[in-house]
């Protein structure tokens, strides 16, 4: 039997919509966004890509996950079809205390890494992360250089304080424009190095590349002349093994697409994280 080629990490967007806007977000989610992606459209997609490829980590991302009506359905659903991979599932927080029998679902699940990044706190998130740590008897691990609370069935609990985000373009987005970085050292600033987006049935480099075209027709295709190099479409799978191949063994490495974010030395590009530049939608 031959084995399928292995793509360490996947990200599936549930929703781009999202309750904060945040200035410098990957994934354009301070744009103004509907709708949400139903579970059975995932589901037919994950399900093609699984007959051509292995994915032993998954993650569940936004916008924010929890405005998607149906994400229950998308964490039990991928449990069902990945019995054995890990999950990962991100939110903001803010809406947690309408669904803290998420937590509990993804416990009795096992093998979920559970992340809130804040992004702004209140004492409703505040009362939320004291019910977690309370909620189980937890361990302090060190995973990968991050610090997360564990318990016996392997539920994993992160907590992420961003101090800044870096712009992944210039100007406003009225005026939006490439940098034309090396992509070596834009590579070595990104937050994005493995984290291959399945958009609409393809894999994409990255959410940013990924949902480039999308943003850029929202806006009336700003300097379009001048993101054209960067428009990509990703890998399908239609494409041939070879062209799949290729694309899994780019994991984790520079890419021609790198070059349309800042470099290391592109100072201007970051976004101190703070009251002004996290807003309430």
């Amino acid at each position: 039997m031959i084995s399928k080629p292995i793509l360490p990490f996947i990200e599936l967007m549930s929703t781009q919509v999202c309750n904060l806007s945040c200035q410098g977000c990957t994934n354009y989610s301070d744009l103004k966004h509907k709708g949400y992606v139903k579970w059975e459209d995932a589901k037919q997609q994950l399900e093609q890509w699984l007959k051509i490829v292995d994915i032993p980590d998954i993650g569940i991302m936004g916008g924010e996950p929890l405005i998607n009506p149906q994400i229950r359905n998308w964490i039990i659903g991928i449990r069902e079809l990945m019995p054995n991979s890990q999950i990962r599932f991100s939110t903001n927080g803010l809406l947690l205390h309408k669904h803290m029998d998420i937590i509990s679902l993804m416990h009795s699940l096992g093998n979920v890494v559970f992340k809130i990044t804040v992004h702004t706190i209140d004492d409703q998130l505040r009362d939320v992360i004291e019910d977690i740590l309370t909620r189980y008897k937890w361990r302090i691990v060190l995973e990968h250089g991050i610090a997360r609370w564990k318990t016996s069935n392997n539920f994993r609990f992160q907590l992420n304080y961003p101090t800044e985000f870096v712009k992944t373009f210039q100007g406003p987005y009225k005026d939006m424009k490439p940098y034309k970085s090396s992509p070596d050292t834009a590579f070595k600033t990104c937050i994005q190095q493995t984290c291959p987006l399945l958009y609409n049935g393809r894999i994409h480099k990255c959410s940013t590349a990924g949902l480039l075209k999308d943003t850029l027709e929202h806006l009336d295709n700003p300097n379009i002349e001048l993101w054209n190099k960067y428009i990509d479409d990703g890998i399908s799978i239609t494409d041939d093994i070879n062209t799949i191949t290729a694309f899994i063994d780019n994991f984790g490495k520079p890419n021609k697409l790198c070059a349309q974010c800042p470099s290391v030395i592109d100072t201007n590009s970051i976004i101190k994280h703070n009251e002004s530049t996290v807003k309430f939608k």
